[in-house]
Formats: C-alpha cells, structure tokens, sequence
C-alpha cells in the first residue's frame, strides 16, 4: 500500500508540471485543476495509514510541488 501515495503524488505532480508549462489559465483547465487537486488528496488518504510518516511526507511533497514553477523558469 506504501506505492499507492507516492504513485497519486507523482501523478498530480506530472499533470500539475504540464498544466503550468503550457501557461493555461483558462476555464478549459479547471477540470484537469481539479483532476490534481484530487489526487493530492487522495494520495494523503493514503499515505494516512502510516501516521508515523505523513509529516515527513507532507514536507517531501510541498517542496515537491512548490518547486515546479522554479523549474520552468530554469
């Protein structure tokens, strides 16, 4: 079960990266927004039954998904 956050994390992330690379800010993305928003969630759904890790996990991921716009500009 370990496999299934980090697989709904690297998801969201992968969409989130496309969705800021093509500069899309139209209503056209709302669905795929949505779409990342969800797997975020999902993926700390899952990642709850390791208590024990979810606060390093959350700080792996915020630096993760806080580092894609920075990886555009470079």
């Amino acid at each position: 079960m370990a496999e299934v956050p980090e697989a709904c994390l690297e998801a969201g992330e992968q969409l989130l990266d496309e969705l800021l690379a093509s500069g899309s800010t139209s209503r056209a993305t709302a669905l795929d927004l949505l779409a990342v928003d969800a797997l975020i969630t999902y993926a700390f759904q899952a990642a709850a039954d390791d208590p024990a890790r979810l606060e390093e996990r959350a700080a792996r991921a915020m630096a993760r998904i806080a580092a894609l716009p920075e990886a555009l500009k470079g």
